[in-house]
């Protein structure tokens, strides 16, 4: 039952940049290096097909937010077709993967600036990442996602003019030295890639809160994505083009060291802002998701009611705010390295993604008046192949994060 009603709603334009926002994470800025080391020229390949989870996934996402919207949509939509345990089990998922960009995201920052400051602390710049975010959202949905645009505003146009200037001033990636790494460097490196898009059907979790949901939302997911694709296609490009294989190895921010070649010095500048902006983005909408998913549980019972304690001027959830920004805090002062909660990303939020395709599956059965009502025209023989896709892709890569997982566990448990 729905116990919360909001009176202020998100923008298109506020949508489409929490989507933005929360795919793009400062990893992009270091992690082209490790790509292009292992695909050379063809780095631009490997962007285009590690897209292809999120592609599907996206198509399944639409069809979904265009019919039944809803906050905490891991647990609504799950639950609403495959029934309340595959909810729960699906929130959690969700949960486990956000908290987990969180924490990918907030010590990637802190290593990040910390290559330009190395004296300061790497655990003390996550945690205040964690919590300064955190105040944002306390003043309210709105502040939060104004706080959203002008950072991703920031952050496109920032790596939106490299790559433009790349293509105008800067090389071509060549192909004709081959695959350096072989066809297995290939897939390595499109798996990395792979680790770049999770977190596109974030908005699912804000149905309630978004302007119109049933046109907005799908709108916001291709919109968004595209915005994303051809970012890091264009980056991807730009930098297999411009730098040579050892400076891809070497350089600890392969995007700015690539940049150097053809802009100003001054430049970067905006491109480390914007590098800084990525991962508060990708922080901000794990503080708009994870909340959203603890009040779902809530309203069904299966959490105690005082996690609905709300604020309906600033329309924050002020106790759910608070256990996510401790949770985040202490997880980031364990000091793991970002590959450790990067597992837990791609593994809860892809698991998550693979069950909401299944559930796509029932749409027509459940709710065949919506489907028919849906704003975009929703066909049987556009959504099963797509979502069959998402499900077998996001298995499999959610299942591979589990695999490293439980060995990373194993050999710590074995070798003490």
């Amino acid at each position: 039952m729905k116990l919360i009603s909001f009176q202020q709603k998100l923008s298109l334009p506020a949508a489409i940049a929490v989507t933005v926002g929360a795919v793009i994470g400062v990893g992009i800025f270091v992690i082209v290096g490790p790509i292009g080391a292992k695909t050379g020229g063809f780095m631009p390949l490997a962007f285009v097909l590690a897209a292809l989870p999120a592609i599907f996934g996206t198509l399944a996402s639409i069809a979904l937010g265009g019919t039944i919207p809803a906050d905490g949509g891991g647990y609504f939509y799950s639950k609403s077709l495959l029934g309340p345990k595959m909810g729960v089990l699906t929130s959690c998922l969700v949960m486990i993967g956000a908290m987990g960009a969180a924490g990918t995201v907030a010590i990637g920052i802190a290593d990040y600036i910390r290559i330009y400051f190395p004296d300061l602390s790497r655990p003390g710049l996550a945690v205040l990442m964690v919590v300064g975010t955190a105040a944002v959202n306390y003043l309210g949905v709105m502040a939060s996602s104004w706080f959203q645009i002008f950072m991703v505003v920031q952050l496109v146009t920032g790596m939106g003019g490299f790559i433009i200037a790349g293509l105008l001033l800067g090389r071509a990636p060549t192909l004709a030295a081959g695959l350096p790494a072989g066809p297995g460097g290939m897939a390595f490196g499109t798996i990395l890639a792979v680790l770049c898009y999770t977190g596109f059907n974030i908005i699912g979790e804000l149905g309630d809160e978004i302007e119109n949901p049933r046109r907005n939302i799908p709108i916001t997911i291709a919109l968004g994505l595209g915005i994303v694709v051809f970012l890091y296609v264009g980056t991807g490009w730009v930098v297999s083009g411009n730098l040579s294989l050892a400076e891809m190895q070497t350089s600890p921010v392969a995007l700015v060291a690539a940049a150097l070649k053809f802009l100003p010095r001054w430049t970067m500048h905006y491109l480390n802002l914007a590098a800084f902006f990525a991962g508060i983005t990708s922080i901000n909408a794990v503080f708009l998701a994870v909340p959203r998913e603890l009040v779902a549980l809530t309203e069904d019972g299966l959490l105690p009611k005082w996690m609905l304690r709300f604020n309906p001027k600033r329309q924050t959830f002020t106790v759910a705010l608070t256990l996510v920004t401790l949770a985040g805090a202490l997880m980031v002062l364990t000091n793991y390295n970002p590959d450790f909660f990067g597992m837990f990303c791609v593994a809860g939020l892809m698991l998550a993604n693979a069950i909401l395709s299944v559930g796509a599956f029932r749409l027509f059965t459940l709710f065949p008046d919506k489907v028919k009502s849906a704003v975009f025209p929703i066909r049987k023989a556009w959504l099963y192949p797509c979502a069959a896709i998402s499900a077998v892709l996001s298995f499999a890569v959610g299942g591979f994060a589990v695999f490293i997982l439980v060995k990373e566990f194993l050999l710590k448990a074995i070798l003490g």
